[in-house]
Parts: C-alpha cells; structure tokens; sequence
C-alpha cells in the first residue's frame, strides 16, 4: 500500500487528501465521466429499442447480455488482474468497450437489435476484467489510512452518475441525437483509459509467472477461491455482501411500480427519489470515515445494514411522498457506507498476490445477487403484493446487518491489524 501521510481531520479533510492525491484524483475522474457516460448510453439504448420493438422482451435480453457474462466469466477477470499488469488491463478493457459501444450506432431496425445485444454482451465480459483489476490496483494508489474513505468516493461516484447522467443524456440526445451520446459514452471510456494510463502503480508482486509449469486459468481460479474458503474472516464477509445484495437488490425494479400504486408518484416523483438517494450517498461518503473512528467495522457494517433494512421497509409504509424521500436518502447512506466498508475488508485481508481474483468473486457475488434479487422480486410481486416483497427484502437486510456484527468481528480485527502493521 502507498505510503504517505494519513489523514488527521474528519472525513471532508480526507477526501480533500484524496482529491489532492494525483493517482487517486486520475482514476476517480476518469471513472466518474465513464459512469455517466455510461448512464447516458442506458437511456439512449432503452429508447432506441422501446422506439423499435414493443415487446419487453427487447428490454429484458440487453439486461440480461449483461448480466450473464459477469456470471459467467467474472472470475476469470481476476485472473487477468492478478496475472498481468493491471494497468494494461484496465486500460485494454476501456479502448475494448469505447470500441464496442460504437456498434450500437448500426442499430437502425428491429432485426439489428442483435447486435445491441452483442455490444452489450462485450461491455458485460470487458466489466469483468476492468472492475477487479481496479478495486485490486486502488490499496496500491490509495495513502495509508485512506482506504475506507476512497472505497466511499467510487461508490458515491456510482450514485452521482445514476443522478447527473440521464440529465446529461437529456440535454444530449436535445443537442446531438442519439448517436452523439453513443458517441460520447465511447469518448468517455478512452478518457478513462488515458487517466489510468497516467497512474504511477507500483508493479506487481507476483507478475506473470513466465515458468515451464505456468498454471492453467482454471488452477489459478481454484487457487483464488482455495485462498479465500481457507481465510474464514475473509469467507463471512462474502458472505454477508451475498445476503445483503439479495435484500437490497429487491427494491430496485419495483420501486417505480409501488410509488406509482400507493401515492400516484410519476416521473418528477421518481426523479426526486433519486435526487435524495444521491444526498444520502454523498452523506454516507462524507461521514464513513469520522464514523470509523468511532466504531468499529463489523459494528459500522451491521449498523448500516439494520438501518437499510428498516429504510426499506419505512419505504414500503410510507404514507406521503416526505417519507419516502427521507427514507431513501437513509437508504443510499447506508449502501455507501456499508459497501464501502466491506469493500475495503475485502481488499485489506487479500495479499496482492490474489487481490484481483478476490475482487472478481465479490464482484460476481454483487451482480449474481442483485440479478437473482431483481429475478425473485419480479416473480413474488407477480403473485404477492409489492408492500410485502419490500418487507422481506427489508428484513433479509436487517437479518444480515445483524449477523454481520458477530460474523465480521474477526474480520474486522484482522483487517485493522493488517491496516496498522502490514501483512
């Protein structure tokens, strides 16, 4: 991990320490413009295929295009990461995707809509090099003692570009057509890719092994995942993302349908929704760090977990549209700051050595849980009412934060150990 001075003030010194961090300042910018490059091709795409195809269907196979190869191939990512230079893979992800996301522009009809599938598909297989080679690379980037505040800065860029991006993509599709924001998505990702072609990481401490005897990526694979089942602080804290990710994902796809039922809520509605899960997001950013000198992780964890758990609920109950607003601010406050915290867990307890496979399986943990929670809430509010796939979802949360507190005890001991004397 760098090594430089930590951070003495409350959280908004840290992240101004952070920003002032030139590595760090690279990578965060280049991945917040991504992200809302990203946000602005979603809307595009979802108008282009509902202006071509009326099916849901047609907006349900891009989803899944993505999805699937995260499932599929994801820990092969993190072989990748720990076998080559992160750097080069990251930056090889970025150039593939701008590339990829240019096919969309031969869209013109209903049976070109395949190779929106195909793009999406691309973008899914290059998610799963990219994200594990960064979440490795950033305790190598990040000054000591600044971990947890970073992990909240890339989550709270996720948040800002959810918010800024279908506003940007707005204004875009206004001044240049859908195929400008195309355009500029695939911009987006070659600017990326020249900040991390800037960051000064330090090499590798394993390399590519260039032996008679190099593993296959499947021994590799196993090595990965023999290392994480062997380190059961590790385990638990997959563990509990795994369930927690079941519970929150819940909320997402059914959101829009429950305001619309309950309070009459519409697109304006919906958008201040966002808007206050974006304040909360930023909150929880603001205050992780401050709060982490008072508590201890897995209580952090746990805390924000039960919190999230009854905001969902409280969501599911809310009798006017201030309740609702302020139990999603609550909400994106606790995601930030419990994915945050179990983000950095995960990176402090793996060795560079297997970092990037160990990121690659909390990766396919997050998107095999949210598709599989977004699956079961779509079916049980078919045959339930929507209040009570909310309530379960929002006491499978609260369960976890409560578990978490006994179960990451040990993980977070280890971890704070590592953080203060190394390996």
């Amino acid at each position: 991990m760098a090594t430089t001075t930590t951070s003495r003030g409350g959280q908004q010194q840290a992240v101004h320490e952070l920003l002032r961090h030139r590595d760090f300042a690279l990578l965060w910018s280049g991945q917040l413009l991504s992200q809302i490059g990203d946000q602005c091709l979603f809307i595009a795409a979802i108008t282009l295929i509902t202006s071509l195809s009326a099916s849901p269907l047609a907006i349900l196979i891009p989803a899944l295009s993505i999805v699937l190869p995260q499932v599929l191939f994801g820990l092969v990512g993190g072989v990748a990461a720990d076998r080559w230079n992160r750097k080069a893979v990251m930056v090889a992800a970025d150039l593939t995707r701008a590339l990829l996301v240019l096919g969309v522009l031969l869209v013109k009809t209903t049976g070109h809509l395949w190779i929106l599938y195909l793009s999406a598909a691309g973008l899914g297989v290059m998610g799963t090099f990219f994200y594990p080679a960064r979440n490795a690379t950033l305790p190598n980037i990040v000054p000591n003692g600044l971990l947890l505040a970073a992990n909240g800065l890339i989550q709270g860029s996720y948040v800002i570009a959810l918010i800024v991006g279908p506003m940007v993509a707005g204004v875009a599709v206004e001044l240049w057509s859908m195929k400008g924001v195309v355009v500029f998505d695939s911009l987006t990702f070659v600017f990326s890719a020249l900040t991390i072609l800037l960051l000064r990481i330090p090499p590798l401490q394993n390399g590519f092994r260039k032996t008679a005897e190099q593993p296959t990526v499947w021994e590799d694979m196993k090595e990965g995942l023999a290392f994480i089942y062997h380190s059961r602080p590790l385990r638990r804290a997959l563990y509990v993302t795994a369930v927690a990710t079941l519970g929150i994902g819940a909320v997402v796809i059914l959101a829009i349908p429950h305001l619309k039922t309950e309070l009459g809520a519409g697109g304006l509605e919906y958008g201040g929704a966002m808007s206050m899960l974006g304040i909360g997001s930023l909150l929880g950013g603001l205050i992780v760090t401050p709060l982490s000198r008072r508590l201890s992780t897995n209580a952090i964890i746990g805390g924000m977990l039960m919190a999230a758990g009854v905001a969902i609920v409280v969501f599911a109950y809310a009798p006017g549209y201030l309740v609702v607003l302020l139990s999603v601010m609550t909400l994106g406050m606790c995601i930030v700051i419990a994915r945050g915290t179990l983000d950095t867990i995960t990176q402090t307890l793996s060795p560079d050595l297997v970092r990037g496979r160990v990121q690659s399986a909390v990766n396919l943990i997050m998107a095999g849980g949210a598709a599989l929670a977004e699956a079961l809430s779509a079916f049980l509010g078919h045959f339930l009412t929507v209040r009570a796939v909310f309530v379960g979802a929002g006491a499978i949360t609260a369960v976890a934060g409560g578990v978490a507190v006994y179960a990451l005890r040990e993980a977070a001991q280890a971890a704070r150990h590592i953080a203060e004397h190394g390996p």
